[in-house]
């Protein structure tokens, strides 16, 4: 069935198929109809609310005639229609068409794009292919403003058909986390297509695919993209190299690496270099020579029109301590041929105060920085003015900033968000060279060695800023979750309720602390306190379109005996989210249990492991299911695959000793009891059950 999105990224070699089926040239367009019935282009309705049309239209299937031209109505299953408009046709052979004939057409048509859309189909993921891509890339619409981006996903399973499973997971889970038309590329790499026109969207959002794609269980995530090439006759392929290239710069930058090569190529201004190549030039032939200097470099608004007799004036008061004036467009260069002093400090403060009162407060940003400083080159330091200035602007206009650590920090962040870890933990560094032991430092410099796989490293610098600030919300929170990954679940579940107990009803918690420590007490038995967590982050905006919550609270209903809410947590997940694994696991097990209809809940778990049969517990849950309907052969056979997965997995341990029991088998029943007891990670619920089967047993069992 074609939907909207084939005709947006399909329409020429639609077109092309509906111009074959004419016997005389003309001109052909499509679009897409309104909730008025207006036409508008494909690429607008896509960035628009995408209403669908009116009943009485989306019955419409038949061609017509108006106005010269002719229409082919295609509504869609959406509720909305597209159009295909054919004009410029001789008038005569209009009239001489039947409608029988145009009917003809249209299912002939239908039958071609259905066609067209099965070749441009990955089979495996059920995402466009990379002959899609290509004929969206060589035929983009002029007002496709936007972002593509190629995604590197990386995974270890031990089979093919493990990684099969896991390139299909994962495209459900891209398309389930975001809009935008997703392309399977292969062997883990995806392409997305994102119709927004803003950048800061765009880092956003890859931002967020790396985050959601490492939680469930990615070893890389590297994104390269660009802005679409729109108008531009370069071909597919050249608009692609771009592309890849974005990707290999992100791949150098680490396992969690990003990269915007329009960044790269200077298609938008680096926010630390100076544009201005006459200001630099100038000011480096009189820094060079200089043992140390102070810049103040003021950048004004393009609307402001600095006055060369301001400017003279400026110049007489700096010389008088030695310092001279540049200036160049909208901007100008204190150089002062000593290291920053108060004298200095306050002929800055002056100039900016007389800026203030000639052109007003709204009108220039200031930075101050001096050398030598650190590791910096004399040349940097101009780059050092820019980042007192970027600092500036987070004050408001007017302002002045002399170079500190906060603004290493700032800045940092700015190479932390472009996905560049190697300038970040440098920037970072500095500025704790700079202040050792600044929190914000700490915590900055922590995360990104996180991204960088440097665990170790990361936990350090949080343990660092919580010696400073034992409370401090981030540095619980990070730390929490490294100790997770590391394999230290009491260490993080320490941290994690710490920072619970601390800023649980705080408004900067959110699904950082929630999830992670929510799901720690559900690995540990602690069902109650893992629903009280998600119960608190159910509260927060935005959380009803998080289907991880609503995965995590069917599980922990289930575990605690409650098949209703269960059933209701695990089917809100499924909405969110149709590909979901567990919860279909655990949703089928419902069904079966509850007598809801022991056909489709064993359905549902055999279909939970066609997505991943390398989850255990889907072995064990479907185990249980066999058992509960008394097919006791099958049950053993699927806990004995979960055992293989996972050779100390407490409860199926336990549930195979219950099938040897029913089926008579003493010895066996009791031996898998006490290896059930024995187990290092059996929960004290669980060990009281495992006595009252013992007990149970017959007295010649052994």
């Amino acid at each position: 069935m074609l939907i909207f999105d084939d005709f947006f990224l399909l329409q020429k070699p639609f077109m092309d198929a509906l111009g074959a089926q004419l016997p005389l040239p003309a001109t052909l367009d499509m679009y897409a109809l309104g909730s008025d019935g207006t036409m508008h282009s494909l690429c607008d309705h896509l960035l628009g609310t995408r209403q669908p049309v009116a009943e009485k239209m989306q019955v419409l299937t038949q061609p017509w005639i108006a106005e010269g031209q002719l229409v082919f109505p295609f509504p869609l299953s959406s509720g909305e229609m597209v159009v295909a408009v054919v004009s410029d046709i001789d008038p005569a052979f209009l009239r001489k068409m039947s409608a029988s004939w145009l009917r003809d057409v249209r299912t002939m048509l239908l039958e071609h794009w259905a066609d067209i859309r099965l070749s441009c189909i990955d089979p495996e993921t059920e995402l466009y292919n990379q002959r899609a891509l290509t004929f969206f890339l060589q035929n983009l619409p002029e007002n496709a403003a936007g972002f593509f981006f190629l995604i590197n996903t990386v995974f270890y399973r031990r089979t093919a058909a493990g990684n099969l499973q896991k390139l299909r997971e994962t495209a459900g889970l891209l398309q389930a986390m975001g809009s935008g038309q997703y392309f399977s590329i292969g062997y883990g790499v995806y392409g997305l297509y994102l119709p927004v026109p803003s950048r800061r969207n765009a880092l956003k959002t890859a931002r967020n695919l790396q985050h959601q794609l490492r939680r469930e269980g990615m070893s890389k995530v590297q994104i390269g993209f660009a802005r679409v090439d729109v108008g531009r006759e370069i071909g597919a392929e050249k608009v692609q190299a771009r592309y890849w290239r974005a990707l290999a710069i992100a791949e150098q930058r680490g396992p969690f690496g990003m990269c915007d090569v329009d960044a790269i190529d200077d298609r938008h201004p680096h926010p630390f270099t100076l544009h201005n190549s006459l200001l630099f030039q100038q000011g480096k032939q009189q820094w060079r020579r200089l043992r140390c200097f102070t810049l103040a470099l003021f950048t004004f608004g393009s609307a402001t029109e600095v006055q060369t007799s301001w400017i003279a004036s400026v110049a007489q008061n700096v010389a008088t301590i030695g310092g001279t004036v540049i200036s160049a467009g909208d901007q100008i260069l204190l150089l002062f041929p000593d290291l920053l002093e108060q004298t200095i400090v306050n002929l800055i403060e002056a100039v900016a105060e007389d800026g203030r009162k000639r052109f007003g407060s709204e009108s220039f940003y200031g930075g101050v920085a001096s050398w030598p400083c650190l590791d910096f080159t004399k040349s940097d330091i101009v780059g050092n003015c820019l980042k007192a200035q970027r600092h500036a602007f987070f004050l408001g206009p007017g302002s002045v900033v002399f170079f500190d650590q906060l603004s290493l920090n700032i800045s940092g962040d700015y190479y932390f968000d472009e996905g560049d870890y190697r300038n970040a933990l440098r920037e970072y560094r500095r500025g704790l060279q700079l202040e050792p032991g600044n929190v914000n430092l700490l915590n900055s410099l922590g995360v990104t060695l996180v991204e960088c796989s440097q665990l170790r490293g990361a936990a350090h610098c949080f343990e660092s800023a919580l010696q400073k600030e034992p409370e401090n919300y981030m540095a619980l929170v990070n730390l929490g979750r490294v100790r997770q990954t590391l394999g230290q679940p009491d260490l993080a579940k320490q941290c994690l309720e710490r920072a619970f107990i601390a800023h649980g009803d705080d408004v900067i918690a959110g699904q950082e602390l929630f999830f992670p420590l929510a799901r720690l007490y559900a690995e540990a038995g602690l069902h109650d306190r893992a629903i009280a967590v998600l119960d608190q982050w159910g509260t927060r905006p935005g959380s009803e379109e998080e289907f991880r919550l609503f995965r995590l609270r069917g599980l922990c209903f289930w575990e605690s005996d409650r098949p209703d809410e269960a059933m209701q947590a695990c089917q809100k997940a499924l909405r969110l989210y149709p590909q979901d694994s567990i919860s279909l696991s655990i949703l089928g097990l419902l069904y079966v249990e509850q007598e809801e209809g022991s056909e489709v809940g064993l359905s549902l778990c055999d279909k939970a492991l066609s997505l991943d049969n390398f989850n255990p517990d889907h072995w064990y849950r479907l185990g249980r299911a066999y058992w509960h309907t008394g097919r006791y052969a099958d049950a053993r056979e699927a806990l004995q695959r979960c055992l293989q997965l996972q050779r100390n997995h407490p409860a199926a341990v336990v549930l195979l000793g219950r099938v040897y029991q029913d089926l008579g088998q003493w010895k066996l029943a009791k031996k898998n009891f006490q290896r059930a007891l024995a187990l290092k990670g059996c929960p004290l619920t669980l060990a009281d059950r495992i006595r009252g089967y013992l007990v149970d047993l017959p007295v010649d069992s052994s």
